[in-house]
């Protein structure tokens, strides 16, 4: 807080302050203690099995999930819609299928297969809905069918008392009461406001951590997900079956919507998005082998990233000269003040800290900047993301590309002239600087041409 706001505070006012900094304290660190104390426990290890338990394969998605609803379920719910005969999927083409609702009398549904099950209802023409078709909508209509689902998951496995809620009403109710003190005390400090504010920001605080609904085990839901870990190792050592698509669900019946579950079945998954496509997790065969991939965007770190090595430098040294001039400056002027008081020692200490941390950025920066004016790798991989970020008027245009290793990627900011010339899912080839993920060139690889030296490079070098 500068100096001056400290010196305009009343020494009750500053004591108000530092007690409700205090509980605010206590109060995060209770929080804390009860999110560690309820962490859903390891399903103890069971022999690996192909029986089925009575649980949809929802909720086994959940129970094997470290009892989190993951995106997997709900293609897994139309599998198994599949696999009882409610609705056929159909292969149109290579990778391309539909779906043909069939009339069931006397079928029931819990409310998320119900759900899904409208939203095909919704999407079909004469009964047939193209797989490409069945997202959920736009990004908020996504989000708001998505969170409906999974309130419908927990709530039938609370039913069945497979879970609970880690935050539920009175730990909420509880943390509440405690968060009494340090709004008191904001109010005592700087009247209602103050404690209007705290209490609106502690609100906030509570009311989203209630709205994740994260759930913990209880002992039949532990023994549950024991029984779906050993599923999942029996469907795992099975080598042709994480690439069995959509229509393989004939042949397998319902152990593949349980696959599709348990995140072992992504070829099935892969070809219906069901849903809006994840940013951040993606289903790649290229290696040879399925895998779920992580992707980040990233920005502000690692700095410089997607910036070219040459300006990333310039910026270093400009940055960090600049700010070792001020340290300078505000070194001379500090030493002239003669002794300052607690609060100005606090004062002139964070700001030295904040100089000396832009330094030792700016000089990280120069680091990894200096090697990649020269040196770059290539990497042949598949496209799982072409993705836009920022406004309209400083848009970030981000390509995730797998090479088949890493299990989580970051994705590289390219141009726009190069981002509208790429394809999700192609192969492409790319040389890109080693420490700030510079591309200087990528293009798509032929057919039959995506492994070893890749070529036609310097056709597309920016």
């Amino acid at each position: 807080m500068p100096y001056f706001v400290l010196e305009a505070l009343s020494r009750y006012q500053v004591t108000c302050l530092a007690g409700a900094a205090a509980t605010t304290g206590v109060w995060l660190l209770a929080a804390a203690a009860i999110r560690f104390a309820r962490r859903p426990r390891e399903p103890e290890f069971e022999a690996p099995t192909l029986e089925l338990g009575p649980e949809p394969p929802a909720l086994a998605n959940l129970l094997a999930s470290d009892f989190r609803v993951t995106p997997d379920a709900v293609p897994a719910t139309l599998l198994d819609l599949a696999a009882r005969g409610v609705v056929e999927i159909e292969r149109v083409d290579v990778d391309t299928y539909q779906c043909r609702l069939r009339a069931t009398a006397g079928e029931t549904h819990t409310d998320y297969e119900h759900r899904v099950l409208e939203l095909l209802r919704k999407r079909a023409s004469d009964g047939i809905v193209p797989a490409q078709a069945l997202t959920t909508g736009p990004a908020e209509e996504a989000s708001r069918w998505w969170k409906a689902f999974v309130r419908e998951v927990v709530a039938d496995s609370q039913n069945r008392g497979l879970s609970r809620d880690i935050w539920d009403r009175r730990t909420i109710i509880a943390l509440a009461v405690i968060a009494a003190l340090p709004t008191l005390l904001s109010g005592l400090a700087f009247g209602f406001r103050g404690a209007a504010g705290y209490a609106a920001g502690t609100a906030f605080v509570l009311a989203s951590m209630s709205s994740r609904h994260r759930q913990r085990d209880t002992p039949a839901g532990l023994a549950a997900a024991s029984r779906w870990a050993a599923v999942r190792e029996a469907l795992e050592q099975d080598e042709a079956f994480p690439a069995q698509p959509p229509i393989a669900v004939a042949l397998w019946e319902r152990l593949l919507p349980y696959g599709a579950a348990l995140g072992v079945a992504a070829g099935a998954i892969r070809p219906i998005p069901m849903g809006a496509e994840s940013d951040r997790r993606a289903w790649s065969s290229y290696g040879g082998r399925w895998r779920q991939v992580d992707i980040r965007y990233p920005r502000l770190l690692p700095p410089g990233w997607g910036v070219h090595p040459l300006a990333a430098l310039f910026g270093a040294v400009l940055v960090g000269g600049a700010a070792v001039f001020v340290l300078s400056v505000a070194a001379s002027v500090v030493s002239s003040f003669g002794d300052l008081s607690r609060a100005g020692v606090l004062v002139v200490s964070a700001f030295f800290a904040v100089l000396s941390a832009i330094v030792l950025g700016a000089a990280v920066l120069a680091v990894r900047a200096v090697p990649d004016l020269w040196s770059t790798r290539e990497v042949t991989g598949e496209v799982l993301r072409l993705r836009d970020r920022g406004s309209d008027k400083q848009p970030r245009h981000y390509v995730a590309v797998y090479d088949g290793t890493s299990r989580a990627i970051r994705a590289w900011r390219i141009k726009p002239e190069v981002y509208a010339t790429l394809e999700q899912y192609e192969v492409v080839a790319a040389l890109v600087t080693r420490h700030l993920g510079y591309v200087r060139s990528i293009v798509a690889v032929p057919a039959g041409q995506s492994s070893g030296r890749p070529g036609g490079l310097a056709a597309s070098r920016g």
